[in-house]
Order: C-alpha cells, then sequence, then structure tokens
C-alpha cells in the first residue's frame, strides 16, 4: 500500500517486466507461510485460513482507499461519490469494510467463538490503519502520484493473481466457507484497478476552462461554420501531453490503455455538460457541436490509432438535441447514463427550439421526473 516499495514500470512490448512493490511481495511471501502452516497443522487449518482471507481482504481495501481519490467505504459520501463508479463494484467494497471493519455481530454468517475472536482481531487490525499516515508520502509526488499508483495497482493485480492460484484452492479444501470471500476478492481486483486509475487520469485534466468556454459562447449564428471550435484543439493538447508523460514513464500497456481511456471518457463526460450548459442553440449552432466532436475524434484516433478511440457518449447527446420534444421520453428511458440535469436541458433547448409552450415544458420535465422517480 503507500507509497512503499519500488518499482519501474516496464515499457510497450514483449519485454514488459513485472511490477510489484515491496509491501504487496511482503504480503504474498506471508500467504506462502501461512498456507504452509495449513497444510502442516490440520486441527487449525479452518480458523488459520479464515483469518488469512480477512488479512488480505483488509489489504486489499487499505490499497483502494490510500489510492482512492474520494471518501472511502463506509464513510459518509461513498455512496454519492463518483457516479461512474460500478453498482457491482461499490456494494462490493462496502461488503469488503463490514467483512473487516465490523464486529462478529455484524457479519453476513453466524460465527462460532474462535472465528468471532479473530473478527474482532481483524477489526481492531483495521481500525489502526492510518491513512493519513500512508496517503501522505503521495501528496507531495507529481503527476497525482502516477508511478506509484501504477506500482502499486500492478502489484495488486499480481497478487491477486497468486490468490487465485493458491489461496483459493487452499480455502476451497480447508474453510469451503471462506472460498466465496477469496473468489469475489479477486474478481474485483481488475474494477478496483480501473477505478484507481480513472481517478488519477481525471485528476490530470484539467476540463472545467473548456466547460466555461463551451457554455459561455455563442451557439446561435446564422451561417454553418467550416472551422472547428478553438477548445478541440485545447482537448487534443491535453491527451497529447498525457499520452506522452504515459510514454515517457513506460506505462505497461494495459495500465497505458486504461489511463487513456478513462481521460477520453472523462473528455466526453464534460463536453456533454458543457453542451448542456447552453442556454439557446440554433440549427447552425448545432451542427458547429457535431462538427466539433467529429473533429476532435478524427484527431485523437490520428493520435491514438491503436486504441480507436470513441465518441458515442457525446454523439448520441448531440443527436438527441435534433429530437421533438414529444421523442424526449423515450430517448430519456434508452438512454440513463445520462444526468437528470442532462435530459432536463434537452427539454429547455428542443423546446425553445420547437415553440413548445411554458406549460408544456413544464409537463415534459414532470414527465421526466416521475420517470427518473
Amino acid at each position: 500500500g503507500g507509497g512503499e516499495g519500488n518499482g519501474a514500470a516496464a515499457g510497450e512490448g514483449e519485454g514488459e517486466g513485472v511490477l510489484l512493490c515491496s509491501t504487496a511481495l511482503n504480503t504474498a511471501r506471508f500467504v506462502g507461510r501461512y498456507l504452509r502452516l495449513v497444510r502442516e497443522v490440520e486441527p487449525v487449518a479452518v480458523e488459520a485460513t479464515r483469518g488469512l482471507v480477512g488479512l488480505v481482504q483488509l489489504y486489499v481495501l487499505t490499497v483502494f482507499n490510500v489510492f482512492w481519490t474520494g471518501p472511502p467505504p463506509g464513510s459518509a459520501g461513498f455512496e454519492e461519490h463518483d457516479p461512474g463508479m460500478p453498482a457491482s463494484l461499490r456494494q462490493a467494497l462496502l461488503a469488503l469494510h463490514t467483512s473487516t471493519h465490523a464486529g462478529a455481530a455484524e457479519q453476513h454468517e453466524p460465527l462460532t467463538d474462535s472465528a468471532a475472536e479473530l473478527q474482532a482481531d481483524l477489526a481492531r487490525a483495521a481500525a489502526s490503519v492510518s491513512l493519513e499516515r500512508l496517503r501522505a508520502p503521495l501528496e507531495s509526488q507529481e503527476m497525482f502520484a502516477l508511478p506509484q499508483t501504477i506500482v502499486a495497482m500492478e502489484s495488486l493485480q499480481l497478487l491477486a493473481e497468486l490468490l487465485r492460484s493458491h489461496l483459493l484452492p487452499a480455502a476451497e479444501a480447508s474453510a469451503p466457507a471462506a472460498a466465496p470471500r477469496v473468489r469475489a476478492l479477486v474478481e474485483q481486483v481488475g474494477p478496483i484497478t480501473v477505478q484507481i486509475y480513472r481517478g488519477v487520469a481525471r485528476g490530470m485534466l484539467d476540463l472545467e476552462p473548456i466547460v466555461a468556454a463551451i457554455r459561455s459562447r455563442s451557439w446561435a449564428p446564422r451561417e454553418i461554420g467550416t472551422q472547428h471550435s478553438p477548445y478541440v484543439d485545447q482537448l487534443v493538447q491535453h491527451v497529447q501531453q498525457l499520452a506522452g508523460s504515459l510514454s515517457q514513464l513506460g506505462v505497461p500497456v494495459a495500465a497505458y490503455r486504461t489511463l487513456v481511456g478513462e481521460a477520453i471518457g472523462a473528455i466526453c463526460e464534460h463536453l456533454v455538460d458543457g453542451y448542456a450548459g447552453v442556454k439557446k442553440a440554433s440549427d447552425e449552432g448545432r451542427a458547429q457541436m457535431s462538427l466539433d466532436v467529429k473533429t476532435l475524434q478524427a484527431a485523437l484516433r490520428k493520435l491514438l490509432p491503436e486504441m480507436a478511440p470513441s465518441m458515442a457518449h457525446v454523439e448520441d447527446y448531440l443527436r438527441a438535441l435534433y429530437l421533438p420534444p414529444q421523442e424526449l421520453l423515450a430517448w430519456a428511458r434508452a438512454h440513463p447514463q445520462y444526468s437528470v440535469r442532462h435530459r432536463t436541458a434537452l427539454v429547455a433547448l428542443n423546446g425553445v427550439s420547437s415553440g413548445l409552450k411554458k406549460r408544456e415544458q413544464q409537463d415534459l420535465l414532470d414527465s421526466l421526473a416521475k420517470q427518473d422517480g
């Protein structure tokens, strides 16, 4: 966890090295020693395996909490932070918090006296973890501690594979009740890694000035423009700088693609946010938006030919700007990924363009609200 350990990120190609920080290496060694004990002293196999599973769960959760940019699971605000987090991952992290921080009475299964004692020990260990102390060395690092984050996430994924091949079979043999916890833990390491990379990629991009520029400019010209807007060049420059920084660090291919992909996803979401803030748009203005997005996509595909970035999130929203108001309800049902504010903005923009009366607009907004409820 934290900023402990050393590791050098490997570059693209067949010669990618193994990334493993010292904390993950020590955890792997500890698991190996524990599993030997389980095999050699059968009477304690069940309790030893259960205790080991709890410690590994605590390690994974702690790594997530250290590198996660939002409130930790179990604290106020976690369930609302970053709506883009998959619901399955959010629930898995909350369950992980309960498994490691709560007492025996709060577990989802009845525990024997010895298991309850183990659970109490685990909860005490979890309560002693200081996230502030573990995060402190990262706060002074450049690029949102990107090199340290990459080493930590790659280490976590390697550890997950070791748990899949060694701890899971041992749990299935010695403590079947603990096996589902190991399986669930291993399955969530991939989504955890993506979520952490998502936060880092978004933190490295300053997109608010671009959103402000979109909202403040006029989108009601009388003639169709032939040149893209200046903010398109700024966005391409953002991605170019990020890709260059990642290449200089020698980031592993999978991590590189995840980070760049999440950055482009953030750009798409911010573009929609900007367009949703526009008060008035003529048909020529809508055409300018489409030109900007097409130009941006072409530039990104030229910059990142191996990734073929998609702008579907923005394109779908722009297509909705051309819909008659009576079709917006059906569109909203089919596109739940857009926020209530973004869908409400469509009603306002399309309503003005189609001459919808204020009462009719309000009725449509009420129908949207009922649909969300």
